[in-house]
């Protein structure tokens, strides 16, 4: 509505334009150049009056929306809205404003008013910032009573399954308490870890190492590790590989093998018994310098809601409060994976719906192994083979699709044993049986022990491999060997494994190369002698418990000065040093520096390695800088131990 200033009204309107306290201007409704400022506009201008007329309105108001206007070029009749106002010497203040059609001088105009409202802005900020703050401190405090809860659980089993240890004579239940106490303590240390590791991204301290794995090997690990569990559910576990894929990459493999490790247990915890779990690995691009890799992990568990996905990557929560109660866990490990897959140079992504499961999907970028060929991951592999697989999971037969592009191999497949066992007795009648049998623990129609069975009776087949996990071959393994099973691998299938047993049963590898040992045989340190230095007796004790089967000498020190004490005594004595850091009378930084400043060439030379609960970079850096060779972290672990050891004490 046109408001026309008439002039009797002059004397109210002219009262109003000096005193009201917001500032109004006029503006020509054609040519948008600023006609009347009050003196309040004129005050927040920050200069004369004079200085704002003639001025386009958009260079004082709505910069850069010259074609905006929402009355002269959108047909409003009134605007209010936030806007921001220029001051003559730049600066931007937020208002509020409210403009309308006015007749003035005889011609069309816009009359507006404005308010500012930094104060109000900044308040509402201050309010923001108070809300964020309230709602870290409220997730803090969730987690914190979260972690007390998932820390005492495993602390009560440990301290309940000592007592109960320390007043049984049952060797087997002294066996199962023993059990239950290493698996807590095992999940104890994992709630530590990612507290810890929460702690370095929040100091900015999260760094990454870059060293030649092998990616086969860093994933058979960490599948061992979720086997397990998968097996206590029924789980169907896959693991695939793309074509084209490399065995050495160069990177953090710790790291790595941490990401997919959290994956996978989140992928069992939230999959129900009977469900798949699958592991897909593949290259998607790269160059001479690095390659981008994919994995991805899809379950058939509960899946989630599209609002409950933007809340699992944030510290200290989770996508629904409840699952902390109903399955455990931080709530860090997925913030924690997101922050080593970045630093990666990578992503990872979530695709799930309620009910129909998920896949979580993470590319990292790593380097090429230096001075490395470029293997495939399956190794040398076989050439004119001929092989069988019997399973009922068609996904899981893919396992062996890569044989059927290396040297002109066959792969027959069949779905249960009844076809498994004619497919090799037509091929025994043909003069051409199979060089390998491979089949899975359960079939629909019969044993794994009865088709080999039915296999050996025939002829059909040189050899017969069951494909099983250790609980499931220790059930049957004198049957199986009875029935003619040469050997076993366990699920999920990898390359490698295939093509050890396949070459075993064709003469292409020395047979002992192919089967199933432990990692490493016991080392000889029988020549070797230690001198630890560490002041709690309990840490003495299982320092020694876990190198006894080694036969290696240890001399101990309760102190950094007992140890520096022992060593000046007897030099020659030594071949290594492990040193705890935090000591009485002397710790081990001192110690370190007063035995390396000794004027004798051992005092030089020999390897001191840190054995301390200090597991940060810079305290492994400041061990190092003292003059340690290495860095041992606490808990002890007994095979990083005696690799250290190996290494330093090589004779």
């Amino acid at each position: 509505m046109d408001i026309l200033v008439k002039d009797d009204a002059l004397h109210n309107f002219t009262t109003i334009w000096e005193h009201v306290e917001c500032g109004i201007v006029i503006v020509d409704a054609a040519t948008r150049d600023i006609l009347a400022v009050n003196p309040v506009a004129a005050r927040m201008f920050g200069d004369d009056a004079a200085k704002m007329l003639g001025r386009r309105c958009h260079n004082c108001f709505c910069p850069a929306q010259e074609s905006a206007c929402p009355i002269l070029d959108k047909g409003q009749t009134v605007d209010r809205s936030e806007r921001v106002f220029v001051k003559a010497d730049g600066k931007r203040t937020p208002i509020i404003k409210s403009v309308a059609k006015i007749q003035y001088q005889g011609r069309p105009a816009l009359l507006e008013s404005f308010t500012d409202i930094s104060t109000l802005k900044e308040a509402e900020e201050k309010l923001m910032q108070l809300h964020v703050a309230q709602e870290a401190s409220r997730a803090k405090s969730t987690f914190l009573s979260r972690m007390s809860h998932e820390m005492r659980t495993p602390m009560n089993a440990i301290i309940g399954m000592t007592k109960i240890a320390e007043h049984t004579a049952d060797i087997d239940k002294l066996k199962y308490c023993l059990a239950t106490i290493n698996v807590s303590a095992t999940h104890l240390l994992g709630l530590i870890n990612d507290v810890l590791d929460m702690a370095k991204i929040e100091a900015g301290k999260f760094e990454l190492d870059c060293v030649p794995f092998n990616l086969e090997d860093m994933l058979k690990k960490l599948c061992n590790i979720v086997a397990e569990q998968m097996e206590e559910k029924d789980i169907t576990f896959r693991v695939s590989f793309g074509d084209g894929m490399r065995a050495l990459y160069a990177g953090d493999e710790l790291r790595l093998s941490q990401v997919i490790t959290n994956l996978l247990s989140n992928a069992v915890k939230f999959t129900p018994k009977g469900g798949a779990i699958t592991l897909a690995v593949d290259e998607d691009g790269g160059n001479e310098a690095g390659s981008r890799l994919r994995f991805r992990v899809s379950d058939t568990g509960i899946g989630m809601e599209a609002g409950q996905v933007d809340k699992l990557f944030t510290a200290f929560g989770q996508a629904d409060a409840s699952i902390p109660r109903r399955f455990g866990g931080t709530g860090l490990g997925l913030t924690i994976s997101k922050n080593i897959v970045e630093r990666m140079n990578g992503s990872i992504d979530v695709t799930t719906a309620p009910g129909e499961g998920s896949t979580f999907t993470v590319a990292v970028t790593l380097a090429r192994a230096p001075e490395q060929p470029d293997a495939p991951i399956q190794g040398a592999g076989v050439s004119g083979a001929k092989v069988l697989v019997a399973d009922a999971d068609a996904e899981a037969r893919k396992a062996f699709a890569f044989l059927r592009k290396q040297g002109s191999n066959r792969v027959d497949e069949a779905g249960n044993g009844a076809a498994a066992a004619a497919l090799a007795t037509a091929a025994a009648a043909a003069g051409e049986p199979y060089d390998a049998v491979f089949s899975v623990y359960g079939l629909p129609d019969m044993t794994a022990v009865d088709l080999a069975a039915t296999v050996t009776a025939s002829g059909g087949a040189r050899g017969i491999v069951l494909v099983a996990s250790f609980l499931q071959w220790s059930r049957v393994d004198d049957q199986a060997r009875g029935a003619g099973i040469h050997r076993f691998v366990t699920r999920p299938l990898f390359p490698s494994a295939i093509v050890a047993a396949l070459r075993e049963m064709t003469g292409g590898v020395d047979a002992g190369a192919a089967v199933l040992e432990p990692d490493d045989a016991v080392p000889d340190f029988s020549r070797v002698t230690l001198l630890l230095a560490e002041d709690v007796a309990i840490n003495r004790d299982i320092f020694a418990s876990l190198l006894e089967k080694t036969n290696v000498t240890i001399d101990t020190a309760e102190n950094g000065l007992e140890a520096v004490e022992k060593f000046y005594a007897d030099p020659d004595r030594y071949d290594c040093i492990i040193m705890d850091v935090r000591m009485p009378e002397m710790d081990g930084f001192d110690a370190t520096q007063a035995i390396r400043a000794l004027d004798m060439e051992k005092a030089r030379n020999i390897p001191i390695i840190a054995m301390t609960a200090d597991v940060f970079r810079e305290d492994v850096e400041r061990c190092i800088e003292c003059g340690m060779n290495d860095h041992l972290a606490k808990p002890i672990d007994e095979r990083a131990v005696m690799e250290k050891i190996r290494f330093y004490c090589a004779k």
